[in-house]
């Protein structure tokens, strides 16, 4: 995984470095009886989140890239799927991060050789703000076979969580979405033996897997597994009721965008 800084100032031109973040860690066995407490009494956003001005999705490719920093201010990138070549060095790919600032003078250009999903963050310009720390580079963590997933995940009217297709996800190819306002994101980062028994989500979390794979079971039906590997989305709106398990592949690096319930996808 990379996590960069993009930015320019007057005196060294453009620069990229590595970006620090805020991740904090879990390990092994998490009690889940908060979390359902919390579903019913509150509060329900009990954890530090850093405010965002909204998110939005593209999916493009090398004839359909429009503008990738058209937004004012500082954004935040994520590459979903496919790949984002800066300059000639550096190549963001599934679960990689990109921090733009506001000041985008001389930037280098961008290249998309292919099919890529992206989604942005709008942040605050002094974000990620303080304790930050670098990130360790992992390797091998590639979702198998390459396709993405992109999944919502639900409360059924039997109260047991179901997963259904997320096709709302992204608008017409080479085409930014329109911007869905944010509550806020966080960081949370959890051990190969973080678990969490059956727990509902409490608020709409919008989870972006950036290393290791998440494996979320359901209850709904017969059961169900996903597993999400870097660069896949879980929308997690199953906020009361029977809920769903953790379980973690390797070392597993999240970021989480808070919805409202007002601006959830249909």
């Amino acid at each position: 995984m990379q996590s960069l800084r993009l930015s320019s100032c007057p005196q060294s031109g453009v620069v990229i470095e590595p970006l620090e973040l805020r991740i904090p860690q879990a390990a092994g066995w998490i009690d889940p009886e908060p979390f359902r407490k919390r579903a019913v009494e509150g509060p329900a956003l009990a954890e530090p989140f850093a405010p965002s001005r909204g998110m939005r999705t593209l999916y493009c490719d090398a004839r359909t890239t429009p503008d990738l920093f058209d937004c004012p201010g500082a954004v935040l990138t994520f590459v979903l799927d496919g790949c984002v070549e800066i300059a000639a060095d550096h190549i963001l790919r599934p679960g990689d991060v990109l921090l733009a600032d506001g000041a985008r003078d001389g930037f280098p250009p961008m290249r998309i050789p292919g099919d890529c999903r992206l989604l942005q963050v709008l942040v605050d310009a002094d974000w990620p703000g303080e304790r930050t720390r670098p990130l360790q580079p992992r390797q091998g963590e590639a979702r198998p076979g390459g396709v993405p997933n992109f999944k919502r995940m639900v409360k059924g009217t039997d109260e047991r969580s179901y997963f259904r297709a997320f096709d709302a996800l992204f608008t017409a190819k080479g085409q930014w979405s329109p911007i869905t306002p944010l509550t806020g994101l966080r960081f949370i980062g959890m051990a190969a033996d973080t678990f969490i028994d059956w727990h509902p989500e409490i608020v709409n979390n919008f989870v972006i897997v950036m290393t290791g794979g998440l494996e979320l079971e359901t209850g709904g039906g017969t059961g169900q597994t996903e597993v999400f590997w870097p660069g896949d989305v879980c929308l997690a709106e199953d906020r009361t009721g029977e809920g769903h398990i953790d379980r973690m592949h390797g070392h597993v690096q999240v970021a989480v965008l808070i919805v409202p319930d007002e601006h959830l996808w249909p």
